[in-house]
Parts: C-alpha cells; sequence; structure tokens
C-alpha cells in the first residue's frame, strides 16, 4: 500500500487533535472533577482508529516516526522547570519520591491484573467458540 504524503499524516493528526479537544473540553464541563488530558484522549482515539482500520498505519507511521525523534525536545521545558524548583525539591524531595514510586507501583499492579483478566477473557471466549 502506497504511503500517505506527510501533509495527509499532518491532517490526520491534527483532525485526532482536534476532536480530542473538543472531547477533553466537553469532559471537563460534564465532568469538572475528572479532567482527561487532552493527549490521553487523542492516544485513545489513534489507537482505536487503527484497531478498527479507520485509519491505516501507512497513513500515520510517518508523522509518528518524526514525533518519536524529536520527542526529546518535548520534555526541555519540563527540565526547566524542575530546576526552577529546587527549594520545593530540596524541601519535599522525599515526600514527591515516595509518592512517584508508590503510585508507579500501583500502576504496573493494576494494569497487570486487567492484563490478566483480559486474558482470562480471551481463554474463555476461545474455549467457547471451540464447544
Amino acid at each position: 500500500m502506497k504511503k500517505a504524503t506527510f501533509v495527509k499524516q499532518i491532517m490526520i493528526y491534527g483532525l485526532i487533535l482536534f476532536a480530542s479537544s473538543l472531547i477533553a473540553h466537553l469532559s471537563a464541563q460534564l465532568f469538572p472533577a475528572f479532567p482527561m488530558p487532552t493527549a490521553l484522549i487523542g492516544m485513545v482515539m489513534l489507537y482505536l482508529l487503527l484497531t478498527f482500520k479507520v485509519v491505516k498505519l501507512e497513513q500515520v507511521e510517518g508523522v509518528s516516526n518524526f514525533f518519536v525523534q524529536i520527542m526529546s525536545l518535548v520534555f526541555i521545558p519540563s527540565g526547566v522547570a524542575l530546576v526552577t524548583k529546587l527549594d520545593v525539591l530540596k524541601s519535599e524531595g522525599l515526600q514527591i519520591i515516595l509518592v512517584v514510586m508508590i503510585s508507579t507501583l500501583m500502576l504496573l499492579l493494576v494494569t497487570a491484573g486487567f492484563a490478566w483478566v483480559l486474558i482470562q477473557v480471551k481463554e474463555w471466549v476461545g474455549r467457547k467458540a471451540t464447544r
């Protein structure tokens, strides 16, 4: 299959970003206590579009590779912001490290549990289909 042009790939990403921005704004209006990050909504949308073959991999892989190549540039502002808050890190650094470690462990456990449940459901469906 022929690769899509770079401009077409950018337009696909732009539409996904626009739609995810609208969804994030709508969810913020409906559920103000539970904000949804636009980037997360966009990633889920792209995953679903690729999974259901609405968007083909060839239509987005060029721009995706470009974004992966420049990913380190995205983290420069975060690093600079961290350096400007050294006084906070000095006074509450241990608490921040503990919270990050505990939340990472919780995320890993929940993800592993969810994956285990999905595997069990897939095996159950497979056994049911073979009967």
